[in-house]
């Protein structure tokens, strides 16, 4: 049987009440602060606001010409506490003008600059609705922010699709879970599957603490792990059914591991294995190959890696097809280059006997 849940214009009708901002609560169960290690922790979710939600031009916007009340915050009393469950952004910014909360020490010195240039006064009071509980706000927020005008990051739309998965659909069957959750958010049942199997990758992970990997959770671009789904090759490798493989019963979790460490962990240049989200193409065909996998472990270089997907002997091919045009190129440097340098005859030489070198083995394990 499948769970009707309320049509989203519902939400409008009740009552709108002001509340002091001293006593709204920032939520810690909101899509967004997913990443975060302490989502109870305040100034961990400013400092991720701030990062990420655009607080600090709210803060401009509401210092320079006041506050807009004509869309209430969204709230809920748990354990007594009166929680934002849709409104944070606004929350912090209100709550920064007005000092309420102080900014992270990296971000003290632009607030102080809004502050100072604030020319409105911010509320004391923000116009709000309190609903009975969270399970009457949460179909709303999947029509602002996975559909709506306020797109959530694609790891906050499969968090809000698996508690909603878990609150309204849990006695389904799967496929139908899937259809139902689709016709919520205006999607397809193929799109809500990766998602969610993008997020178990995710959270496996995240049980085991990223794998140690020189990383943290704000390193992990989400989109990589979905798009990463859409080759056959890479779900294969991981032991998946396929993009919609939720369950992950066959879960591959060392190759996992290599995956988050192509793709996530930095170097001091800020780049990682992977690089753009359009390599993962090459790495699907690298990691079809053992051979490839293994120079992509030993040097941490794709490019490389990938000229083996072909096999050793293409990637002979291929290496030796790149330093011929190198030395073309060097050939047609040499007319317009004064003065030549000692350095010059050096590498020249070095690379004169590298290729003698290659040479001299391939025709020995040819003439053998």
């Amino acid at each position: 049987m499948k769970v009707k849940l309320p049509m989203p214009q519902t939400i409008t009708s009740p009552r709108v009440v002001p509340i002091k901002t001293d006593d709204l609560h920032f939520d810690p169960q909101n899509p967004r602060f997913y990443r975060l290690n302490d989502a109870y922790s305040v100034p961990a979710v400013i400092e991720e606001m701030l990062d990420d939600e655009g607080v600090q031009d709210l803060m401009l916007s509401i210092g320079q010409k006041g506050y807009f009340e004509g869309e209430p915050l969204l709230v809920t009393r748990e354990s007594g506490t009166l929680i934002v469950v849709e409104g944070n952004r606004r929350l912090a910014a209100v709550k920064l003008l007005n000092r309420q909360i102080p900014p992270p020490a990296r971000r003290r010195n632009s607030i102080a600059q809004i502050l100072a240039e604030a020319v409105v006064a911010a509320p004391l009071e923000l116009p709000c609705i309190e609903y009975p509980s969270r399970r009457d706000v949460m179909r709303y927020l999947g029509y602002r922010h996975i559909t709506g005008i306020k797109e959530w990051d694609a790891l906050s739309k499969a968090k809000y699709l698996a508690d909603i998965r878990n609150e309204f659909y849990s006695d389904l069957a799967q496929p139908a879970q899937l259809k139902a959750m689709a016709n919520d958010i205006g999607s397809r049942p193929d799109y809500v599957a990766k998602l969610l199997t993008a997020l178990g990758l995710y959270i496996c992970a995240e049980e085991k603490q990223f794998f140690k990997l020189p990383m943290s959770a704000k390193d992990v671009e989400f989109s990589y792990l979905t798009t990463a789904l859409s080759y056959k090759k890479i779900t294969d490798w991981l032991g998946l059914a396929g993009p919609s493989d939720i369950d992950m019963v066959g879960l591959d979790v060392d190759n996992l591991k290599r995956a988050f460490s192509w793709m996530f962990p930095k170097d001091q240049q800020g780049r990682t294995i992977i690089g753009e989200s359009r390599n993962l193409k090459e790495l699907a065909e690298v990691v079809n190959n053992h051979d490839a996998v293994r120079v992509l472990e030993e040097t941490g270089k794709l490019a490389d890696a990938y000229m083996y997907s072909e096999g050793p002997q293409l990637a002979l091919v291929r290496a030796l097809e790149q330093a011929k045009e190198k030395v073309q190129i060097a050939w047609n440097m040499l007319p317009n280059t004064k003065p030549f340098t000692q350095e010059h005859l050096d590498l020249s030489e070095s690379l004169a006997d590298d290729a003698r070198s290659i040479r001299n083995h391939l025709r020995e394990k040819l003439e053998d």
